[in-house]
């Protein structure tokens, strides 16, 4: 073989070595320098498979709910593991304190690092309550459900029956038996005669079907509900049943060739 020729696939091998040295402490360079990844925490199977676990956050949330309505100050996960007099290792408290945090009707404060309980609303007296179904009515916003208001006030049916042998609030039970609170404003009630009750009594609307109310209520310019419309109160009509066909079997044959056998 040549010289010139063995001399040009020495250097070509040499320099192929030396391109792929340079790659490899690349890529080791590159590797040393990358952050390590922190492994998502995976919870404790012991834990995910402990039926009581559900039991403890319903214990801690009424313990701080108790103290919302008392006395009304945060505190650590480890008093309030003490107080319920609960028995936990040290992974389980720290899925129940991971699980408080997370819990819409726990506050967290991170600086303190205490737990408290956090209300639909916030209300701590009769008056409270009162000011707030007030401000809902002038702006337009509805009642309040009784269940947000017993979670505030340590006895808030004797609070509510109070309101309402006053005349102040008024109270509805829903379909699905909740009861909501209202704001009573008595300045807009008024007496009606009995005479006017009888006449308006009297009056015959017979005459008038659902798509003449929607044209008057267009023409004075009140415009009607999305889902109450004249189209969606008419009643379904029900689907006409058909009478379905019967093959006559032997209809060639004539009455004189068929005979009965008992």
């Amino acid at each position: 073989m040549n010289a010139n020729l063995i001399q040009q696939q020495a250097a070509y091998k040499s320099q192929a070595l030396s391109s792929f040295s340079d790659k490899h402490e690349r890529k080791s360079n590159v590797r040393s320098n990358d952050t390590p990844r922190k492994k998502p925490r995976l919870e404790s199977p012991a834990i995910s498979k402990n039926p009581l676990r559900f039991k403890w956050i319903k214990l801690c949330v009424d313990r701080l709910r108790k103290r919302y309505q008392k006395v009304k100050k945060p505190i650590t996960l480890e008093d309030l593991i003490k107080n319920i007099r609960l028995e936990l290792d040290p992974a389980e408290k720290n899925w129940l304190f991971n699980a408080l945090k997370e819990n819409v009707k726990c506050h967290f404060d991170y600086e303190k690092k205490r737990f408290s309980f956090k209300p639909t609303y916030e209300m701590h007296s009769k008056n409270d309550l009162l000011s707030l179904l007030q401000n809902k009515y002038e702006n337009g916003l509805g009642g309040i459900l009784l269940d947000d208001v017993n979670e505030c006030l340590l006895k808030g049916d004797e609070v509510v029956k109070e309101l309402e042998q006053e005349a102040l609030i008024k109270t509805i039970v829903r379909s699905d038996k909740r009861t909501v609170l209202f704001y009573r404003d008595t300045s807009v009630e008024h007496q009606v005669d009995d005479c006017f009750k009888e006449v308006w009594n009297m009056i015959s609307v017979k005459e008038i079907n659902e798509g003449d109310i929607e044209s008057y209520l267009k023409r004075v310019g009140i415009t009607l509900m999305s889902n109450l419309d004249s189209k969606s109160m008419q009643p379904k009509k029900r689907p006409v049943k058909r009478k379905r066909k019967v093959k006559m079997l032997n209809s060639h044959l004539t009455s004189d060739i068929l005979k009965e056998f008992d």
